[in-house]
């Protein structure tokens, strides 16, 4: 029994791609169909399909044309294995960083559609790693940053300031953290905003006499609802 062909437009169909996408891979040597009559219509079966859709599949991967063509042509189910477990690899390094990204956007919409509260919810144990340790005299800025190789998805997140009486701790949050912990809970806060390192000054010798050492203070993603150079740090106090 003879088998039944499509022609390219049909194919195309099928797989949601147009007719150019086919004859691109025909011109760089990955799917040939499987008969061209006589007046140039080209047909293809079931195994060209197939063909076609590992092909896809290895594009939807991000490999090249030609890193494609070289594993059918002469890779291994070895060499097909190893590819795999490496884009498995990556896959997972790219789910975290879309979770990282979806915990951003989670906090943004709290951050800009609640009301201001009196409490400050903390769910869980805050785990925190040191990033810098700075003399209380001296103010941490872009210099710093870049001193302690961090990428620019820092500016996204959460820093925490644990400030002691003659020099202050920058951390931020981290599964593992041990160097400082803020046990889950309800905190009455003060919010403070500033702009220059005088009102810091101020504001935390303010804090301090109700509060004392060590005082921890949060910058969150509030800073960016602020105007011009101010931005937001919320100083936690008791808690409830």
């Amino acid at each position: 029994m003879s088998e039944k062909l499509m022609t390219i437009s049909e194919l195309a169909k099928v797989f949601k791609i147009n007719q150019h996408t086919i004859r691109h891979y025909e011109e760089k040597g990955l799917l040939q169909p499987s008969e061209v009559s006589e007046n140039g219509y080209r047909k293809y079966g079931l195994s060209e399909a197939y063909q076609l859709s590992f092909i896809l599949f290895l594009k939807e991967l991000g490999l090249s044309l030609a890193s494609i063509k070289l594993l059918i042509e002469e890779g291994s189910r070895r060499d097909y294995t190893n590819v795999l477990l490496e884009k498995k690899e990556k896959i997972k390094e790219e789910k975290l960083r879309l979770e990282k990204i979806s915990k951003m956007v989670d906090e943004q919409i709290e951050i800009s559609s609640k009301a201001k509260e009196e409490m400050y919810s903390i769910s869980y144990a805050i785990k925190l790693t040191l990033l810098k340790r700075m003399p209380l005299s001296e103010s941490f800025g872009i210099s710093d940053l870049a001193e302690i190789k961090l990428s620019s998805g820092l500016f996204m997140e959460k820093i925490y300031y644990i400030i002691h009486e003659t020099f202050y701790d920058i951390c931020i949050e981290e599964a593992k953290g041990t160097h400082f912990s803020i046990s889950s809970g309800k905190y009455y806060f003060q919010l403070i905003e500033i702009g220059s390192e005088k009102e810091v000054d101020k504001e935390i010798e303010h804090a301090l006499l109700n509060h004392g050492f060590p005082l921890i203070a949060i910058e969150d993603s509030e800073r960016f609802l602020t105007n011009g150079n101010r931005i937001t740090i919320k100083v936690l106090g008791e808690k409830k």
